[in-house]
Parts: C-alpha cells; structure tokens; sequence
C-alpha cells in the first residue's frame, strides 16, 4: 500500500512539473509574440507619422516604412493584416493616382479600423470608449491655439474636432 501512495506521488509530482513547464513556456511564447508585435506595430506607426510629417518624402523614409509594412504582414492577425491593406492600398490609390473621393474621410476611418485592429491583436480586446483616432501632421500651433484660444492648455480633443471640421 506505502508503494502504491509513493507512485501516486511521484507521478503526481512529476505530471505537476511537466504542465507547470508546458504553461510557463506557452505563456512565454505568447508575451514574446506580443512584444514583438507591439514593437513592429510601433515602427510602422512611427514610419507612418514621419512621413506624415515630411512633405518632401525622401527614399529613406519610403523604403522604412516598407520594410515595417512588410514586417506586419509576416506578424499581424488577419484581421489586422486586411485593415492594413485597406489602409494602404487606400494611400497608394491617392498618392499615384489622386482620385480617392473625400480621400482624407477615408484615410480617418481605415486608420481607426487599423489601430483598432493592432490594439485587439495585442490586447485580445477593444476599448469601447476609445475616441477616435488621429495622426497629427505637424502642430498648428499659430493657426489653431495661439490665435483662436485664450488658454491653448485647456484645449480638449472635442475642441480640436471642431476645428478640423471647420477647417
């Protein structure tokens, strides 16, 4: 009987161990894919915003953000790989071509859809509360806050909504 309780034992222990070990490293593996994905994420958002930034678009620019586009396509979701490509196919269509109807509505939406679509993917979630989403292109410091506001600090986002609409 003192045999059997000490086989139960040891192979309780040692199938303890073993699935101990199979979920510690699954769970590895799955914050190394996240990191790695926020970190691409980051740099196509990032090449993104410089050339959002730069009028005169240099090849540099135009090869980095390739490349981060590229890596996307290798570690996204399909979810988030096909708002991807509705976002750029969007702004190759208007930088060739200059034909997208109400191009910058558009260009809004699809990267909404876009940063949802990468925050689902690293969080499993979306934020239902999340404002909508915006790259600023340069800060219109004279043109928006000096000039039409008092206190350009206390501007809210419904505040520059506003604006851009009015614009």
């Amino acid at each position: 009987m003192e045999i059997i309780i000490a086989i139960i034992g040891t192979v309780t222990t040692i199938v303890t161990a073993i699935l101990t070990n199979y979920f510690t490293k699954k769970n590895q593996l799955k914050f190394n894919e996240r990191q790695l994905k926020e970190r691409y994420y980051l740099e196509y958002i990032e090449a993104i915003s410089r050339n959002i930034n730069n009028i005169t678009q240099n090849d540099d620019e135009t090869i980095n953000e390739n490349h981060a586009f590229n890596r996307l396509v290798l570690i996204g979701s399909e979810d988030m790989i096909n708002k991807l490509y509705k976002f750029q196919d969007l702004r190759i269509r208007h930088l060739k071509y200059n034909d997208v109807s109400e191009y910058n509505k558009k260009y809004d939406i699809a990267l909404n859809d876009l940063i949802k679509a990468m925050r689902r993917d690293l969080y499993g979630k979306e934020d239902k509360q999340m404002h909508n989403i915006y790259f600023l292109g340069g800060v219109l410091k004279g043109d928006y806050t000096k000039e039409k506001y008092e206190n350009p600090e206390e501007l809210t986002i419904e505040d520059f909504e506003k604006y851009m609409k009015n614009k």
